[in-house]
């Protein structure tokens, strides 16, 4: 949407429910002359925040979407996500889970693809993953996990694993501010993931008999395209050679 279509939209809104603009100012706690920049499509002379404020006093959603070369930056996500499966797979099969990526399936009318399902034949455990790049739709996020953890008993047959005592959800996230802000700032949405980091990998590492926790989410680095892993370290960074993705709690 252009700067000038967000200002005509704005004042559509305000219109329609009788509201002077130093009425929704008041409401957005800015200046009024914020909000004539506003209806005007002056953005420029706008923070991103004062944006939010004025959008949030009329109930207005702003979904920023960005474009960078047309096809050039959804295949650059899929690479991405696709790196993140990839390191996952070869970690957790070093960790001697047999594992299976962009699983599809269509049960009861609930369709979709695992991104990470794996499988531990000693302790008889179905791993459902999540890999993300970047936290956006939390909601959409968590409501397709459940999905998947409830079709997993049919997901699994059509495997060949007919019986297991476990179903453990979990969540890969791409290490990042965004994203570790964005799970604390939505921390009951997430409470169920009650095993992260360090201990989750842990858990992964070695899986024991008995209860299985509620959820794992761990955070993660993961190779870039030139196939060295690099996890940040207090303001350095700092080469591992260890293969797949660095785990921090």
């Amino acid at each position: 949407m252009r700067d000038i279509e967000l200002g005509r939209v704005v004042r559509a809104v305000r219109q329609r429910r009788g509201l002077r603009q130093s009425d929704c100012a008041r409401l957005a706690s800015v200046h009024r002359t914020t909000w004539s920049l506003l209806e005007r499509g002056h953005l420029d002379s706008m923070s991103l925040r004062g944006i939010r404020r004025c959008l949030d006093a009329l109930e207005i959603c702003l979904d920023l979407t960005p474009s960078w070369r047309g096809a050039d930056l959804a295949r650059l996500r899929d690479a991405s996500h696709a790196a993140q499966q990839a390191a996952w797979k070869r970690k957790l099969e070093a960790w001697s889970w047999q594992v299976w990526v962009e699983v599809s399936f269509n049960h009861y009318g609930e369709r979709g693809r695992v991104d990470i399902l794996a499988w531990h034949p000693v302790q008889r455990i179905v791993l459902v993953g999540e890999a993300k790049t970047e936290v956006d739709d939390v909601q959409a996020l968590l409501g397709t996990l459940d999905v998947k953890c409830r079709v997993v008993p049919m997901i699994a047959r059509g495997l060949g694993i007919i019986t297991f005592r476990a179903v453990l959800p979990s969540l890969f996230l791409a290490e990042g501010s965004t994203n570790r802000d964005r799970v604390r700032r939505l921390s009951p949405l997430f409470a169920r993931f009650d095993l992260r980091g360090r201990a989750a990998s842990q858990l992964l590492r070695r899986p024991a008999a008995g209860q299985m926790p509620a959820g794992l989410l761990i955070f993660s680095n993961f190779r870039n395209a030139t196939g060295s892993s690099v996890k940040s370290v207090g303001g350095h960074r700092v080469r591992r050679s260890e293969r797949g993705p660095s785990t921090n709690p």
